[in-house]
């Protein structure tokens, strides 16, 4: 009996480590500075969107500069957002009412919605910096 528990064990252990299996692709860790025109974003959205459509995208603040991701690896599209507020208004007619803010995209298409952007992520960590041209000179 415990040879046969034994050896049910490794096959399910042998089945779980075959390619494919163990829960979906492989993930890794990507972090840098953004820059515009050379001057770190003090606020903005960076995400990054796996290629071959394996993996969720992923999205991260850009605080100062600085953001942090955990995506998939392999070639992934990049999209930074920069958004600023131009305008704020109550969600509904009364004195209790939340405020929203109103926001315009700071940076250019190429940036974001037409993102011209990738990065090939490989296994472990990963250091991407990114140096964005708004006003060249």
């Amino acid at each position: 009996m415990r040879v046969y528990a034994l050896g049910l064990t490794l096959c399910t252990l042998a089945i779980m480590l075959l390619p494919g299996c163990g829960g979906g692709p492989s993930l890794a860790d990507v972090s840098g500075e953004v820059k515009v025109d050379g001057v770190s974003l003090e606020k903005g959205v960076i995400t990054f969107v796996p290629a071959e459509g394996k993996g969720q995208p992923v999205t991260g603040d850009v605080v100062h500069g600085k953001y942090h991701v955990r995506t998939t690896v392999g070639k992934n599209i990049v999209m930074i957002s920069a958004p600023v507020v131009i305008d704020k208004r109550k969600d509904a007619p009364t004195d209790d009412a939340n405020w929203l803010e109103i926001t315009t995209e700071n940076l250019p298409d190429e940036y974001h919605s037409k993102t011209t952007l990738s990065f090939e992520v490989q296994s472990g960590r990963n250091t991407k910096d990114w140096d964005l041209k708004v006003n060249p000179k």
